[in-house]
């Protein structure tokens, strides 16, 4: 997957600078450190990420518990506060094809 991004000209610079001086070896590199970063001091985007991917049906319960960074119980209980439904069911295969490809691109 590609993802196209407008940044700054300065951000653009500093990142070039990351990449040139050997700090990391591709651009890419620079923006997964960042978002790894900005998933590590905003907790509550990864419990989003999680919520969203299940209700998506991208992903399972177990895995998005995993997103989130919570146990199976706590985020069982999240999604009920917020009035999403548990899929009790097995999953499709359709369902496990996604997941499969969603883990490939990780």
């Amino acid at each position: 997957m590609v993802t196209s991004l407008r940044l700054p000209l300065a951000m653009n610079e500093e990142i070039e600078v990351l990449v040139e001086s050997g700090e990391y070896p591709s651009r890419s590199d620079v923006l997964k450190e960042a978002f790894r970063v900005f998933l590590e001091n905003k907790p509550e985007k990864k419990t989003l990420i999680g919520i969203e991917l299940y209700r998506r049906e991208r992903v399972s319960l177990a895995r998005a518990a995993e997103i989130a960074g919570m146990d199976f119980e706590s985020f069982k209980e999240v999604l009920a506060d917020r009035g999403i439904k548990i899929r009790t069911a097995s999953p499709t295969e359709k369902e496990l094809e996604e997941e499969i490809k969603y883990l490939e691109m990780l």
